[in-house]
C-alpha cells in the first residue's frame, strides 16, 4: 500500500481500481485481476446523492474501456448476510445498473469472512436468489450452477500478524490451516470454473456506460441549458413586442424613431453555460439557498482534502464555515461553470448611422423582428432535439441494462426533480423559473414514450452523442465537455497500468 492510500481507522480503503497480473506457471496462464473500489464508500455516510460511489463505478468503467472483453465478474458480499438490507438492495442494483443482460452469464458472487459460517453459503443465498428473482436477473445458483464461491479473509490477517511476531496460540494456528486448505481448494473450482466461461464482450456494457454517462454529463447541461434558452426566448419575445410597438408608433408618427434606439433593440444576446477542467478539486454547495449562485457556491477552492467531512471549512457539527449549510449538501467539483453572454446578432452601425427617414427604420425593424423569429424558432427546435436524443439513450439503457428497466435510474427525470424541488424550497412569488421546469419535463416524458415504441443497438448510441455534438447552437459545449470526459477516462487507464503490479503463481 503507497503512502497515498492509508487510511484512517473505518474508512473505506480501495479509493481506485488497481490492476493485478498473476502468471500461473504450471499452466502458463496471466490472470488480470482488477480490484476495484466497494460501494458504500465511508464518506457518502449521511448523503443521499452517494457522489463518491458514482465517481467508483465512473472510474471503474473507465478503466474496463481498455479491455475487449472480461472472463467474470466477482460480487463479493459477507458469508454473514442473512437479510435483505438497505445497504444490501443498493449494493448489488447499482452494480447491475451498469451490466448488460448478457454479463450476468459471467456472474459469480463472492462470500468473504465464510469460516463462521463454516464455508457454506446456506445463510446467505437465499437472500441472493430473492433478490435474483424479485429483480428477473437470470443467474443461476447452486447447486444448478456453480456460481457462489466462500473465502476466509482472517487468514492473510495471520499471516501478517506471524510476519510481524505476534504470537498464537496452537488453536489460532489449526484454525488458519483449516481455512487456508479450504480456500486453497475454493480457488481451485473457481480458476476451473472461470476457465469454462466463455469471455463475456465488453462493447456493450461499455455503450450503456456511455450512455449513461452522456445521460448524466447532459441531464445538468440540457436542463441548465434549457432554462437559458428559455429565458432568451422570453428576452427575444420581450424584444419582438417593443420592435412591433416601435413599428407601429412610426407608422403612426414617421418622426418617431432614433439610430440609438434601434442599435440597444435589435441587439441580440444568447445566455451560454461554459463548462471547463480545473485540475483540482473544488467542494461545492449544491443545497436550495446556495442554488441561487449561478455559477455555484464553491466553498472550498483547491480542496486537498481527501473525504468533504475532513476539510478545514467544515465543522465538527457538520456545517460548513463558507456557507452555514450542512456537510451532506456538499460535493466535489472538478469542472468550472460559467453562465456567460455572448452577442450573437447586432445591427449593422453603418446601416443604422445612415436611417434619414422612417421607412428606412422600419426595414430595419422588420428584419430585426424576422431575426427575433429565426432565433426563437431555432432555439426551441434544438431543445427539443436535445430532449429527444436523451430520451433515446434512456431507453437504450432500459432496453440493455440487467436493471435498466425503472424511470427511477433515469438520471435527467432525477435532476429535474431535484431543480424543482429548490424552485419550490425557494418559496419565490416568480413561478416562471418552476413553470419551465415543469414544461421541460412534460415534454421529456412525451419523448420517452414515443422512444419506447424503439429498440436501440450498440451502434445506435455513438450516432445518438454525435448528434448531440453537431447542434448548432449548443454542440460546441458538448463536444468540449465530452472531450474532457475522455481525457479522464484516459487518465484512469494510465493511473491504473501505472499501479499493475505482477506475481507468480506456480500452484493454485
Amino acid at each position: 500500500m503507497s503512502p497515498t492510500e492509508i487510511t484512517n481507522a473505518g474508512e473505506s480503503v480501495t479509493q481506485s481500481p488497481k490492476e493485478y497480473v498473476f502468471l500461473h506457471a504450471d499452466t502458463n496462464t496471466v490472470i488480470n485481476l482488477i480490484d476495484t473500489p466497494g460501494l458504500l464508500d465511508t464518506s457518502d455516510v449521511g448523503t443521499s446523492s452517494h457522489e463518491t460511489d458514482k465517481q467508483h463505478v465512473d472510474n471503474i468503467l473507465k478503466l474496463l474501456s481498455a479491455y475487449q472483453e472480461i472472463h467474470a465478474i466477482f460480487i463479493l458480499t459477507k458469508a454473514s448476510v442473512t437479510r435483505m438490507s438497505e445497504a444490501f438492495q443498493y449494493t448489488l442494483t447499482e452494480i447491475f445498473k451498469r451490466l448488460d443482460k448478457s454479463a450476468c452469464n459471467n456472474v459469480v458472487f463472492i462470500l468473504t469472512n465464510a469460516a463462521s459460517s463454516n464455508f457454506k453459503p446456506d445463510a446467505t443465498q437465499p437472500i441472493l436468489q430473492r433478490f435474483l428473482r424479485e429483480n428477473n436477473l437470470p443467474i443461476a445458483l447452486p447447486p444448478e450452477k456453480p456460481t457462489i464461491y466462500c473465502f476466509e479473509n482472517n487468514i492473510v490477517k495471520y499471516l501478517a500478524e506471524c510476519e510481524n511476531k505476534i504470537p498464537h496460540n496452537e488453536d489460532d494456528e489449526e484454525d488458519a490451516q483449516r481455512s487456508w486448505r479450504r480456500s486453497v481448494k475454493t480457488i481451485q473450482e473457481l480458476h476451473s470454473y472461470i476457465r469454462s466461461l466463455e469471455p463475456h464482450r465488453l462493447a456493450v456494457m461499455m455503450s450503456i456506460n456511455d450512455a449513461t454517462t452522456m445521460i448524466s454529463m447532459m441531464s445538468r447541461l440540457l436542463v441548465d441549458t434549457m432554462m437559458c434558452m428559455f429565458r432568451d426566448v422570453n428576452e427575444l419575445e420581450k424584444k419582438k413586442i417593443q420592435a412591433e410597438d416601435m413599428k407601429r408608433d412610426i407608422e403612426t408618427d414617421p418622426t418617431k424613431y432614433a439610430s440609438c434606439d434601434l442599435k440597444k433593440l435589435l441587439h441580440i444576446e444568447e445566455t451560454k453555460i461554459v463548462t471547463t477542467a480545473l485540475g483540482y478539486n473544488n467542494l461545492v454547495c449544491e443545497s436550495t439557498k446556495c442554488a441561487d449562485v449561478e455559477e455555484g457556491q464553491v466553498c472550498c477552492k483547491k480542496c486537498e482534502a481527501r473525504h468533504k467531512y475532513t476539510c478545514d471549512i467544515m465543522r465538527w457539527k457538520g456545517t460548513c464555515k463558507t456557507c452555514g449549510c450542512k456537510t451532506s449538501y456538499h460535493t466535489w467539483s472538478t469542472m468550472e461553470k460559467k453562465i456567460v453572454k455572448e452577442t450573437v446578432y447586432r445591427p449593422n452601425s453603418t446601416l443604422i448611422g445612415h436611417i434619414v427617414d422612417s421607412n428606412d427604420a422600419l426595414k430595419q425593424i422588420n428584419e430585426g423582428i424576422s431575426t427575433f423569429e429565426k432565433r426563437i424558432k431555432e432555439c426551441e427546435d434544438e431543445a427539443q432535439e436535445m430532449m429527444e436524443i436523451c430520451a433515446k439513450l434512456n431507453v437504450f439503457v432500459r432496453q440493455n441494462a440487467s436493471l435498466g428497466g425503472s424511470s427511477t435510474n433515469d438520471e435527467l427525470l432525477r435532476y429535474l426533480f431535484l431543480q424543482n424541488q429548490k424552485q419550490i424550497n425557494a418559496k419565490s412569488n416568480d413561478t416562471s423559473e418552476a413553470d419551465t421546469l415543469v414544461k421541460i419535463k412534460s415534454r421529456y416524458e412525451d419523448h420517452l414514450k414515443e422512444a419506447m415504441a424503439c429498440c436501440y443497438s450498440v451502434e445506435d448510441v455513438p450516432k445518438l452523442i454525435q448528434q448531440l455534438c453537431y447542434l448548432s447552437l449548443k454542440g460546441k459545449g458538448i463536444r468540449r465537455a465530452l472531450d474532457e470526459y475522455e481525457k479522464s477516462k484516459r487518465q484512469v487507464v494510465e493511473e491504473g497500468k501505472k499501479s499493475q503490479k505482477s506475481f507468480i503463481v506456480k500452484k493454485f
